[in-house]
């Protein structure tokens, strides 16, 4: 099986010839990919919906996810629960419900991310802190936009378009679905190079970050004992991703913890943008996998519903603890 490529604008940050990147194949003609292009074809109608009618049918998929998806929902539960041990039961069940009513509103508003234009696009955006990026690119310094799993994720991508920005994708099963939402990420108008993981070119990326480039870098995910380091987050011992620690001893980048999450009052997507990590990296893996966590803390509590709560977080365990999910 070929690796996939990568998603690249004209102008793009690492000078890639824009031919090397993703394109339309002609098998997604064919009968296999029929049912995906109806898909997509609803997913063209939700854009022109009203928002509020949009907002009702995100809700009504949120619903029948928390109905009918028992492993998703007791996987919310039990991180809640980790998270925060001194919630009741009802306030548990009332946080997944919420957080499942907002996972469903944010599927039927990533349409408007796939069909719409950069500058409509970042009229439903809005972004806090845009000087902490800002500043730290004006001393020619690269920066890392540390991320976390909100349920808005690829808004946050789209909120940093203006900058030379360099991300990573998991590529989707099917193709189609893969090169449709890829393209996404990487407008005309942009300075893009999105790379798919199973083929990130790090000793590119690393020079580019010498530079003043963005490198939007999802940050919390539990991908096992390497490369991690065990630290609190929210009061539980999750393994914490830091090879981040490399790249700013290397490229002398600055980090920045980044966020989006949706303002109901407002109907945006709001970006926030923290001041720079201070004295990373230390002299202390597990100080500075602290600081990560800690950094995602504070982003994550102006509205806890938006996390992306029915990840396994807590997976890969300490020695002598138990694994917490449930085996369905």
């Amino acid at each position: 099986m070929d690796k996939h490529k990568p998603f690249l604008t004209k102008r793009n940050p690492l000078n890639i010839d824009h031919n090397e990147s993703e394109r339309f194949n002609l098998k997604y003609l064919l009968p296999t990919y029929w049912l995906t292009w109806i898909g997509i074809l609803f997913s063209l109608l939700l854009v022109f919906t009203p928002q509020a009618l949009r907002i009702l049918i995100g809700k009504f998929i949120g619903l029948c996810i928390y109905t009918f998806n028992k492993k998703r929902v007791d996987i919310a539960k039990t991180n809640i629960k980790m998270c925060f041990p001194n919630m009741d039961n009802a306030s548990i069940e009332n946080m997944t419900f919420k957080y499942f009513s907002n996972l469903g509103r944010t599927f039927t508003d990533f349409p408007i991310l796939w069909w719409k234009k950069d500058e409509a696009v970042q009229k439903i955006i809005e972004v806090k802190g845009i000087e902490n990026i800002s500043h730290e690119l004006a001393k020619g310094k690269g920066v890392i936009a540390l991320t976390a799993h909100s349920v808005s994720l690829d808004f946050a991508g789209r909120s940093l378009s203006k900058y030379p920005i360099i991300s990573m994708y998991k590529p989707f099963r099917n193709d189609l679905i893969n090169w449709f939402v890829g393209r996404s990420r990487s407008k005309k108008t942009d300075n893009a190079s999105v790379f798919p993981r199973d083929n990130f070119p790090f000793k590119n990326v690393l020079q580019a970050l010498k530079k003043p480039n963005v490198f939007f870098y999802v940050g919390d995910e539990d991908l096992g004992y390497e490369n991690s380091e065990f630290a609190d987050f929210f009061g539980q011992q999750k393994s914490t991703l830091v090879a981040i620690r490399k790249i700013v001893e290397i490229t002398n980048c600055s980090v920045v913890p980044v966020l989006n999450l949706f303002d109901s009052k407002s109907s945006k997507y709001i970006t926030y943008i923290d001041k720079p990590l201070s004295d990373f990296p230390s002299d202390s893996i597990t100080c500075d996998a602290r600081l990560i966590n800690s950094s995602f803390e504070k982003l994550i509590n102006i509205e806890k519903t938006e996390y992306m709560w029915s990840l396994r977080f807590f997976q890969t365990r300490p020695r002598n603890v138990d694994y917490p999910y449930k085996k369905l």
